[in-house]
């Protein structure tokens, strides 16, 4: 749903004026279709002991089609959708008055970067002519020093790393406390089994012919762009086999390596990392963290075996695939037959569509802040505290009970608990942009200022305690569908998107939305205890605080959420990956349990509401609404795609599978020994 703008224009641009508009403009909110619970979803004609997922949600699955525009739909996705609505009035109402708004201001920001993103005439007309000056820049390089220097300045410009990176971050040890880190570079496609499939894979080739056809509007020959794609594969793939793998990554203790700086230099000779540091603008410092204990070796010899013309071939692909979304719309091409072969879509998304993407990657506070002034109620924010806090009571009680823990450990966990932090909404103080131009009719200007701005203020942190930020990233941002633990911070943000109807609905009976949000505030607090995040103390620092022995039980509690998913086909010769998957299961089990104990609670002191609700008891409504809430529909390669790199496991999963270490679940629904739904008791993880 768009504005007039002819009406917009004679609208005042003031915050009141926007929400006001917002409002009247707003969507309804998701009904059944889109996941918002419903009795009418379920399929009451299966048995909840034999299939409790087609029980939950078989007739939702059965008239659901998912869109040529989307992989996969769930109830993140609707109520993304819903989002995207929602914002569609506020930015056109930015957009038209960006021109009468107060420079810096989060209005005229917002509205003239999309403005210089919808002007599609003259972003054709300057072809590539406004990436010109860093293509030059690239050319410009003659030796590996200056290739050292380049990559540094290269991040500053457009906020991805390639080949290598020192960046300043929070030192694990001592979360107040900043550090240098190294890591190794991004590559041109974040499917690590591509690599591995080796170059005549179907996947492989789709990705080298993305590559020649973009190098290819970009005005290469195809025979050029050909042999350039080759290359590109050939050194990405070694570059792969250096770097640590997804299960790897799953414990902090491999990608946290303190080195001194002089012995990270002599991994690699060829390569300055004094100039690389310097060209992001950062000083060296005596220490260094490393985050890819293999890779450093690898790259010096890819460093040794490829041309200096071979790399800046290859940083020449990477840099127009990085700028690609920002050119001429003959790029989209390619990258949209990349998405669609990978994720088995056939349809990409409208401009206006990928305009907010962009808005929320380069400007997402200041298009937060216009979202929350719309649409998110105080009192909505103080509703989901509350029930944070039940969540919080919950776990503490549970802590407290949990006969495996020793009294040492048991005493470091309450502690953690307590200091442990939660927000909801949106930040009380938000990021400063008001420094940043942005014009209506420089797109890649826009967007490399903003790059700039970004990692200039991650620099200017070094050398001074860390300040907590909250809501200020991708992942936490206050228009995200998400949440999100951090364990320096030993902390979460619940966003405001994902404070609404879909996942929170207080207008629906208590077990809905408890066993819907509260089950995933309970899983937010429970990453603090997984297999990750029990590594870190109650002060976000990277230490071990469990005795050995209770290390050693939970670890075979842990063990128990791998062998089940190992055992799960999710599709025909494809099993779920258990061991990529661990944290998140166990926050699955520990957020639907903390759920459902503060459910009980709260029915308790409300024994009004502690009745049967469409034939269902309050225990089964709970374990329906957060069996419901994982239903989802995806095509086979996105299914294949998320069981590869993704840590969470799929939705048709994690419907009953955290359940079935829950004793309630099965009295709920009398499920006994025998049933396809019943995990032998030694099975069942009793861990939180």
């Amino acid at each position: 749903m768009y504005l007039n703008l002819g009406v917009a224009l004679v609208l005042s641009t003031s915050a009141w004026a926007v929400s006001a508009l917002a409002q009247d403009l707003a969507p309804p909110p998701p009904g059944p279709e889109e996941l918002n619970f419903s009795i009418e979803n379920m399929d009451q004609s299966v048995s909840p002991r034999d299939d409790f997922y087609r029980y939950v949600a078989g007739s939702w699955l059965d008239k659901t089609v998912i869109p040529p525009t989307l992989p996969e739909v769930n109830v993140f996705s609707f109520m993304g959708d819903h989002v995207t609505k929602q914002m569609a009035a506020v930015i056109a109402t930015a957009a038209a008055n960006a021109d009468q708004a107060k420079p810096g201001t989060a209005a005229q920001q917002v509205g003239d970067l999309y403005n210089s993103y919808m002007d599609v005439d003259r972003i054709n007309g300057e072809g590539m002519a406004a990436l010109q000056p860093a293509l030059d820049r690239l050319e410009a390089v003659d030796s590996l020093d200056d290739l050292s220097t380049y990559l540094g300045e290269r991040g500053r410009d457009t906020g991805s790393f390639v080949l290598a990176a020192i960046v300043p971050n929070a030192d694990r040890a001592d979360s107040k406390k900043m550090v240098l880190w190294f890591l190794s570079g991004d590559l041109g496609i974040a499917l690590g089994a591509i690599y591995e499939e080796g170059e005549d894979s179907a996947r492989a080739i789709a990705y080298k012919t993305f590559v020649r056809d973009m190098l290819v509007v970009a005005g290469d020959s195809s025979e050029d762009a050909t042999k350039t794609a080759d290359l590109v594969f050939e050194l990405e793939a070694k570059l792969h086999a250096g770097k640590a793998t997804p299960v790897e990554r799953v414990d902090p203790r491999n990608v946290y390596n303190p080195v001194s700086f002089k012995d990270l230099q002599d991994e690699i000779p060829e390569f300055d990392l004094t100039r690389l540091a310097r060209g992001l603008g950062l000083e060296p410092e005596e220490n260094v963290v490393k985050t890819e204990p293999r890779y450093l070796g690898v790259l010096s010899q890819v460093l040794k075996d490829y041309s200096l013309d071979d790399i800046k071939s290859y940083l020449r692909f990477r840099l127009i695939e990085n700028y690609a979304g920002y050119l001429d719309i003959e790029f989209e091409a390619p990258t949209d037959a990349l998405i669609q072969s990978i994720l088995g879509i056939s349809q990409s998304k409208p401009r206006e569509e990928k305009a907010q993407a962009l808005l929320k990657s380069n400007l997402g506070q200041p298009l937060s802040r216009l979202y929350v002034d719309a649409y998110f109620k105080e009192t909505t924010r103080q509703t989901a505290l509350d029930m944070m806090d039940r969540i919080m009571a919950a776990f503490l009680d549970r802590i407290k009970t949990r006969t495996w823990l020793s009294e040492e450990t048991r005493e470091a966990a309450i502690q953690k608990l307590e200091k442990l932090t939660y927000y909801a909404g949106y930040p009380d103080e938000w990021l400063d942009y008001t420094d940043v131009e942005i014009k209506p009719d420089d797109l890649i200007g826009n967007i490399t200022r903003l790059n700039r701005h970004s990692i200039d203020v991650e620099v200017a942190k070094m050398g001074q305690p860390v300040v907590e930020e909250h809501f200020a990233d991708d992942a936490t941002l206050p228009l995200s569908i998400n949440a999100a633990y951090s364990p320096a911070m030993n902390g979460f943000d619940v966003p405001a998107g994902i404070l609404q109807p879909g996942m929170f609905d207080i207008t629906q009976p208590a077990p809905v939305y408890f066993c819907r949000l509260g089950a995933v505030l309970g899983h937010e607090m429970t990453h603090g205890f997984d297999s990750g995040g029990r590594l870190f103390d109650a002060d976000g620092n990277l230490r071990d605080w469990w005795t050995p022995d209770d290390a050693a039980a939970f670890e075979a509690e842990a063990q128990k959420l791998v062998d089940q998913a190992n055992a799960y086909e999710v599709l025909p010769g494809l099993m779920a990956n258990g061991p990529l998957n661990v944290k998140e299961n166990m926050a699955d089990y520990g957020g639907i349990t903390l759920a459902y104990d503060a459910l009980m609670t709260y029915l308790d002191e409300h024994p009004e509401e502690n009745v049967e609700i469409d034939g269902l008891t309050p225990a089964q409504l709970c374990f329906v609404a957060f069996g419901q809430m994982w239903a989802s529909k995806s095509t086979d390669q996105y299914t294949a795609y998320l069981v590869g790199t993704d840590v969470h496991a799929t939705g048709d999963y994690r419907s009953f599978a955290a359940l079935q270490h829950l004793d309630a679940f099965y009295d709920a629904f009398g499920i006994v020994e025998g049933d396809p739904m019943w995990l032998a008791p030694e099975k069942r993880v009793h861990a939180w």
